[in-house]
Formats: C-alpha cells, structure tokens, sequence
C-alpha cells in the first residue's frame, strides 16, 4: 500500500495547502433521497473517481503536469522524460477513450464543500420551487480521525481552483524530486545502473504523488463550489483492501465503498432554499428525530429565492 502520508510529509508546504488541519466544518450537499438514505444507514459512499469525474476534469492536471515538465529545462530528463511520457500517456488515453486500466490501486473520493449555504451546489440539487437539496454538516477532524480508526487511511483537503497556486504545488514536488533524484545519481553504485531500485523508487514516488495530487486540482470555472474532498485509496483485489458496491448512474456502473459514521461526527442539517421552508424544516425535524439525530442543529437557506 502506498504511504501518501509520509510522501506528503517530504513536501509540508504542500500539505499545508491542501489543509492546515483546523477545525471547521465540511458540509456534505445531497438530494432529499439520499439525504434519507444516508442518515438512516448512517454510511458515506466514497465513489471511485474514475467513473465519477469528466474528461475534461482528470484530463486538466495531466495537461498540467505535461505543460509544466516542457517550461523546465532545468529538470532532469532522466526522470522528467518518464514522468512526462506516464502522464501524456493518460492525458492521450482518456481523451482517445482507450484508457489501460490498472486495478491494483484505486482511488475513492467524497466530496464536501466548506460553505454551508452555496447557490451553485443548491441548484445541483433542486428541482424548481418545491424541491430543495440538503447538506449535513462534519467535524472535519473527528470525521477524518475516525476513518484513520477504522482503516480508511485517506488524503484529504481543499480544491485548489486557482493556476499559480496549482503550478507553484507543482513545482515545489517536482523540486523536491528531482533533488532526490539528481543526489541518487551521485551515487557511485547507482550510476553504474540507469534502472537501480533507487531511482526506480523515485520514479514511483513521484509519479504516486502527482497522481493523487492531480484529484485536488480543477479548472478555475468550478471555484464557487469551494470543495473539500477526502480520497480513500483501496488496494484492488488485496486481502486487506475494502469490499467494493456497484451502482448505476447515467448508465454507468460506478463502484463504491460504503464507510461507516459515527453519529457524533454530524454537526448540522442544512436546508436549502425553497419556498414552503416552514413545511420543510418541520419535515425534517421529525426524520432525524427518528434516527436519534434530534440534537443536531437544523438550519434554513438565507438564500432569497427569487420567482
């Protein structure tokens, strides 16, 4: 299994981005059926990502990461020309639709936001003025530390939407290796063999670390979203991974994994905004009473709806 915590660590400005591990709240969006679904079963589904994202959103840190490797001469090609041909491979791959599918890692992702009220994520999920979405507000830090618990060894943080800051991340790890790389070479014993377990442990290294990092970036036009998503990484067919579901949707069949919450881990229900809010809140006071959530803080839209 892939040690994506000790691989952040070598690059703490990094991590610190992604998230400065205070506590707050990350607000989960939903439909009124899923919302019910979720808090009665009391799971969070982590979908794999690679049915769950566009082409257009994997495809952009690959271009990316490919953009950037051409910008800098001063990177070595030993390394760099392998790390630009694995993800030019990708890029090409996913657009042609002919993807080489490697099940031994894979990676699940939920998404969060870190507003609680967000136009943009309730029109997602509302359907005119009778129809309102839903989100639950986490304790971040409780909710990631009980997935460490329980074996979900996750990495997780911020959406990065902004270029200069995706292309300053970039280059702090494509540093960061390329130093490690260039100081392996030195290396009497390494030199006299291209392909040495050192260098092919670098090579790996940093082709695992860009690979995850790519899910935290996206494309500036999504910056309203103000997502915060935590990605489980399962070893495919190991005897240690997770056990995996399978759904439909849009006529695909995306596979998932179904984590396990603690109730306590819940801070609020969110209300979106709609119209007959007063038949709404009463609605879902008496739900969550229902399923032992009657403590929790219930909130309505201050979003004005407009008609």
């Amino acid at each position: 299994m892939i040690d994506y915590d000790n691989l952040l660590k070598k690059i703490p400005k990094v991590r610190k981005i992604l998230d400065d591990g205070s506590e707050e709240v990350i607000y989960h969006y939903t439909k009124p059926e899923k919302l019910l679904s979720l808090l009665e079963s009391g799971t969070l589904r982590f979908s794999n990502a690679l049915y769950l994202n566009d082409k257009d959103e994997v495809t952009y840190s690959y271009k990316l990461i490919v953009e950037l490797i051409d910008e800098r001469s001063d990177l070595n090609p030993v390394l760099f020309d392998r790390i630009r041909e694995h993800f030019f491979g990708k890029y090409t791959n996913i657009i042609n639709g002919d993807d080489n599918f490697n099940y031994k890692y894979e990676y699940y992702t939920v998404s969060f936001s870190t507003e609680s009220d967000n136009l943009t994520l309730w029109n997602n999920y509302a359907k005119g003025q009778s129809y309102t979405g839903y989100n639950v507000g986490f304790c971040k830090n409780a909710l990631i530390a009980d997935m460490e618990k329980k074996g979900f060894s996750s990495v997780y943080g911020n959406i990065i939407y902004e270029r200069k800051v995706q292309i300053t991340i970039l280059n702090l790890i494509f540093n960061k290796w390329n130093k490690e790389f260039e100081k392996a070479l030195k290396s009497k014993k390494v030199q006299k063999k291209a392909d040495s377990e050192v260098l092919l442990k670098i090579l790996f290294e940093l082709i695992d670390i860009l690979g995850v990092i790519s899910l935290f970036f996206k494309n500036p036009h999504f910056k309203d979203e103000k997502e915060y998503r935590i990605i489980f990484i399962n070893s495919f067919g190991n005897e240690n991974s997770k056990p995996t579901k399978i759904c439909e949707k849009n006529g695909l069949f995306i596979p998932y994994i179904e984590y396990k919450f603690l109730k306590k881990t819940v801070n609020s229900i969110n209300i979106g905004p709609t119209l007959d809010e007063n038949i709404f809140y009463t609605s879902t006071c008496r739900m969550l009473s229902n399923f032992g959530y009657g403590n929790k803080a219930i909130n309505r839209s201050k979003i004005p709806l407009r008609y």
